[in-house]
Parts: C-alpha cells; sequence; structure tokens
C-alpha cells in the first residue's frame, strides 16, 4: 500500500477510537447506595451518579410555583436531601422505592438530581386470587 493509504486510515481509526472513547466516557453512570455515596462524596463533587433508595415519609417538599421539588433519600444506613427542578412526578410517595441520577454536592452536601426514575412496587403487580375450595354441603 502506499504510504499516504496508511496514514489517512491511521488517521481516520484514530478518530472513531477517541470518539468512541469519549461519548461512553459522558454516557456512563455509576449506581450507588445513599451510604456509598457519602463514602465517595467526602473527596469532591461526584458527578454522572445513579443512587438508589427509599424516600424517608413526610420529607416530600413541592413547590409548585417554582417548580422546586425536594426529598430525603434513605437507604436503611444513611439519609441524604434530594433536589429536583422540574415538574412533580405523579409516582413519588412516602417509602417509594427510586433511583435518582445526577450529581452530588459537596459545598451544600446535598444530590441535584437530573432524573427520577421508579422501581416497580409489587403493589402493581396482579394479586392472584387463593383458589376456591370446592365445599359440598349437604341438605
Amino acid at each position: 500500500m502506499k504510504p499516504r493509504i496508511v496514514i489517512g486510515l491511521t488517521i481516520i481509526i484514530a478518530a472513531v477510537v477517541f470518539l468512541l472513547f469519549g461519548s461512553l466516557k459522558k454516557a456512563s453512570v455509576y449506581y450507588l447506595t445513599v451510604s456509598e455515596l457519602k463514602a465517595q462524596a467526602q473527596q469532591n463533587d461526584v458527578r454522572g451518579i445513579r443512587v438508589s433508595g427509599m424516600v424517608v415519609p413526610e420529607s416530600i417538599d413541592w413547590n409548585a410555583e417554582k417548580l422546586e421539588l425536594s426529598f430525603a433519600l434513605q437507604d436503611g444506613i444513611d439519609t441524604m436531601q434530594v433536589w429536583y427542578n422540574d415538574l412533580l412526578p405523579d409516582q413519588l410517595a412516602d417509602n417509594q422505592q427510586v433511583v435518582v441520577e445526577g450529581h452530588w454536592r459537596k459545598e451544600h452536601a446535598d444530590f441535584l438530581a437530573e432524573k427520577i426514575l421508579f422501581k416497580c412496587p409489587s403493589k402493581y403487580e396482579i394479586k392472584q386470587a387463593p383458589p376456591a375450595e370446592n365445599k359440598m354441603t349437604a341438605d
């Protein structure tokens, strides 16, 4: 092959590899519990993560005028405050298991959520009725 073709192909392959790794790094999201996040968050701001936990009862605070939502999220060990600036999700309720995606803000010691994802609780599953017992009565 001619040297020009080899150099051209090398540059194209290098550019494609660079673009792939760059996009994968931006798309990668770490999945943590509240306790794991707090253990890692002491060092600096942590971005691009998902945190799983349960909504603390009576911690939901919704401001409809400013479209601000805050609630506490816990994993049984630790609790953290979550802030979300968008419409109030319909499924958000006390003791609801959720996953928030966003970043930890060290200076405020809280989590700024960009997305709130809900795990399907068992209350949405169809419950099977127990089989009816076939009782015969004698008259």
